[in-house]
């Protein structure tokens, strides 16, 4: 057993799991099966739409479609038709797959200008763009149309016009060389172009073994690694257009290290001379790495966070695989386990590529070293990338839609393991997981009556490539599950008859589904040998108790075993089961009349020996009658006054409720100083709310059943703590924080991080601790990526749905999403609590 597998196994023993915690394996694939129904209707609208752009004469697509109308190597045929061919073929659409190979055929014949290399071809001359050739823009273009064109067209589909394609542009690349090394000529000194060409000749060669490709990829390695040694570079680029010349090297070294050990003994030592430097230099505290950084001063270049991280780690990782070099592999695993906390990160400005690149990073890493915490994080990556998809199937309108593409397909091929279906229409989920034990739980479910094929995967990098070893590189798809040829596999059916079956059947297996109908396969090899899933690199497993119950029954149970189990957590257990025996005592210590209600500044003691400062008002002429209450609740370092305030971010709306006849109590809770040992700073600040609300219920100005809180930021965290806890909140105003975990481990107060808390369960499932009571979340829409974004919200959001849903009552949970920042939309939440509580003109 591995180092990592023992720390995996001891940490997940010390997780207390309730049995209907645990999702069965039919429950996880059905789970997935919805996720890749959105992924593939956002594929298919992507395909149409682009497609529905494309040059009416010619049938190329436009470069962008805010002015470029031309077609050109580097960007069209490299970032975007790849992937509508793979779309197509992926999804089993032929029509699509018969007009992404026209586009192929038309480059073919038309965009060629130096032999076959292509030159941007302008739609509106019906010819080129230029006057005349540039030699070496014209080889930048075709080095990235077979770089990240056409080689991830032949990592999926293996032989075929597109392989046909690059190797025609790789020959007359090197046929127009005429950079002189004294060893031979190289076609440019371009790092990325050289970086590109060694990884298509490293593939091309073991597709081949033509030798051709093996002598040219030498020739490049050896430029950087013997006669001009990276480290006489004054930077290192570690992002995409500069990173390539890593992968290549280390595609090169796999080459050398199977067929030329003199050659390997030649490169070690400048090869691990490079890692060792970009390892020291070369990224932060989590192994997030930079653009890149200055080999002298070890500055780094942190204008933002490097989105083609995975990239340089995939060639990290396969020199430490040559050379069984474990810090190496270790070096990418901390990368891998620490991704979770750049949720919502500015990855490349922000935009949808940037996105697509980091989670294409994760995925290829983490089917090397699988951890379940940055599997989640790409879940919450992806609506970042979704939701940026515009009805008529544009995202944002340039080449780099296609990256999108690329990455959510790569994405849907984890949740289904690398089975596919022909044709996989919109309205269709397939979804698998592993069993644990060498085998496959397949979940198909059809909305339409559906006759089609099912699609296993099959060992690509042998069967297409014939490699020694399926070493991480970029532009591929990680195999998940994958079926040999003639290896013999059981296929359970729905009713439960098993099928024997070569693995080449199972590549194309016929299949009929009726409308409406959800059915599980089992896969698994005829001849099985028991297996241990693959270790977690993570340390241990997160959110054990997330909701996953379908009835109102479940999710009484599953609230009351989770509120149990938080408030041991935050340490405040005891002191929650005698709480309300007696209200705490108060200490009047300021009193004022204002327009329509009495104002008492009070020191509530909510603890023994600990007095807190509280507003409370009192509508004018409040005796003898019984009205609403709210706790209000500020954020961060804001005394309650300015609760009271239309000029700052919180509009007043403690004034707004106080005018509008609500008894209010307004409480700060944004001290960091924890009070007690053994106690927890959350728990001391919740204790403190729920004294508060006892004190509240104590008032004879206070209707008991008709109790709530609001709060913004801290506040609204706290707010959602106490709607969670504390029953007697028949409504609850979150304002600015519904949000996943993972998006608060960076540029955020550390104070709500809870030891044992993660494992437990995700913010989404403490809201949902508030089902079935009433719940209003807002969040504004110019909030930035990395702070309480309206994307993560919906998600979130939808996730907590799904406890109103168990309960019956989906309307009484409301999420607005208001045109403002980080602040309070005071009409929502006037409205929202006078409907839940009632108000003066409801006063009892």
């Amino acid at each position: 057993m591995g180092r990592w597998t023992l720390c995996f196994l001891v940490l997940a023993a010390a997780i207390p799991r309730p049995a209907f915690a645990q999702p069965s394996n039919e429950d996880v694939a059905a789970e997935n099966g919805v996720k890749t129904q959105e992924i593939v209707s956002f594929c298919l609208d992507y395909a149409d739409g682009w497609l529905q752009q494309a040059d009416p004469a010619t049938g190329l697509l436009p470069r962008n479609l805010k002015g470029d109308r031309f077609w050109n190597a580097k960007d069209c045929a490299a970032d975007n038709f790849p992937y509508l061919l793979l779309v197509a073929n992926m999804t089993g659409q032929v029509h699509l797959e018969q007009a992404a190979l026209a586009i192929l055929e038309s480059e073919r014949r038309l965009t060629p200008r130096i032999d076959s290399l292509p030159d941007t071809y302008d739609f509106a001359k019906g010819g080129f763009l230029e006057e005349s050739e540039k030699v070496q823009d014209i080889i930048f273009g075709a080095s990235e149309y077979a770089k990240d064109g056409l080689m991830p067209i032949s990592e999926w589909l293996g032989p075929g016009p597109w392989v046909d394609r690059m190797r025609e542009m790789v020959r007359d690349i090197w046929k127009h060389g005429n950079v002189d090394t004294g060893r031979g000529r190289l076609p440019s000194q371009n790092v990325e172009v050289l970086g590109n060409l060694m990884q298509v000749m490293s593939r091309l060669y073991w597709m081949t073994h033509d030798v051709v490709y093996k002598d040219w990829a030498y020739l490049i390695a050896d430029y950087y690694l013997i006669d001009k040694e990276i480290l006489g570079m004054e930077r290192i680029a570690l992002r995409d257009h500069g990173c390539e010349v890593l992968g290549g090297l280390s595609e090169v070294y796999v080459i050398a290290a199977s067929e030329d050990p003199a050659k390997r003994d030649t490169y070690r030592g400048p090869l691990h001379r490079v890692v060792d430097v970009i390892l020291e230099k070369g990224r932060n505290d989590d192994g997030m790495m930079p653009n890149g950084f200055d080999v002298r001063t070890g500055e780094q270049s942190w204008e933002q966070t490097n989105d083609s991280w995975g990239y340089v780690y995939d060639a990290i990782y396969t020199i430490g695989l040559v050379d069984q070099h474990a810090s190496y592999r270790e070096a990418a695993e901390k990368a891998v386990t620490n991704v979770y906390r750049y949720l919502g990160a500015n990855w490349e400005r922000g935009s949808a590529d940037g996105y697509a690149d980091s989670i294409e990073s994760a995925l290829n890493l983490l089917n090397r070293m699988p951890c379940a915490r940055t599997f989640a994080w790409v879940e919450q990556s992806a609506p970042f990338i979704l939701d940026r998809q515009r009805p008529d199937g544009i995202q944002e309108g340039w080449h780099g839609d296609g990256n999108s593409a690329r990455t959510m397909m790569m994405y849907a091929m984890y949740l289904t393991q690398g089975i596919t279906v022909a044709p996989w229409r919109k309205g269709m989920g397939v979804g698998s997981v592993s069993d644990g034990q060498g085998g496959l739980v397949i979940s198909l479910t059809a909305d339409w009556a559906w006759d089609g094929v099912l699609r296993c995967d099959r060992p690509r990098h042998k069967d297409y490539f014939h490699m020694p070893v399926d070493y991480p590189r970029i532009n591929q798809f990680p195999e998940w599950y994958s079926v040999e040829e003639k290896t013999v596999y059981v296929l359970t059916l729905p009713n439960g008859e098993e099928v024997q079956l070569l693995g080449a059947d199972l590549w194309r297996y016929p299949l009929h589904l009726e409308a409406g109908s959800t059915v599980t396969f089992r896969l698994r090899p005829a001849e099985l040998e028991p297996k241990t899933a693959p270790a977690d690199s993570c340390a241990g497993d997160w959110r054990a108790l997330r909701n996953r119950a379908k009835d109102g029954g479940a999710l009484k149970e599953w609230q009351e075993t989770v509120r149990k189990a938080l408030l041991k957590v935050l340490r405040i257990d005891d002191l929650m089961e005698s709480h309300a025996s007696s209200p705490p005592p108060a200490r009047v210590t300021g009193k004022s009349e204002e327009n329509g209600f009495s104002r008492r500044e009070i020191l509530l003691e909510c603890s023994p020996g600990q007095e807190v400062p509280v507003i409370v008002t009192v509508p004018t002429g409040a005796q003898g009658q019984r009205y609403p209450a709210v706790v209000c609740i500020p954020g961060h370092a804001t005394e309650g006054a300015k609760l009271f305030d239309i000029e700052t971010i919180y509009k007043g709306y403690a004034r707004a409720l106080a005018g509008r006849g609500f008894v209010t109590l307004t409480m700060s809770v944004g001290w960091h100083d924890q009070r007690e040992k053994g106690r927890t700073l959350m728990g001391e600040r919740l204790f403190d709310l729920v004294r508060g609300v006892d004190y509240l219920e104590s008032l004879a100005e206070v209707d008991s059943g008709r109790m709530g809180c609001a709060g913004l930021s801290l506040g609204g965290e706290m707010s959602m703590w106490l709607g969670a806890v504390d029953t007697r909140m028949g409504a609850t105003v979150s304002a600015g924080f519904l949000t996943y975990m993972n998006q608060l481990e960076k540029n955020h107060c550390m104070c709500w991080k809870v030891d044992g808390l993660r494992e437990l369960v995700d913010f989404p499932d403490i809201y949902s601790l508030i089902a079935p009571r009433r719940l209003l979340c807002q969040i504004g829409e110019k909030e930035p990526a990395d702070q309480f974004n309206p994307v993560l919200a919906r998600r979130a959001f939808a996730e907590v749905t799904r406890a109103y849903d168990a309960a019956g009552v989906r309307g009484r949970a409301e999420l607005a999403i208001h045109g403002g920042a980080h602040e309070i939309d005071l009409q929502s939440l006037t409205f929202f609590l006078t409907g839940a509580l009632g108000s003066k003109d409801t006063a009892k």
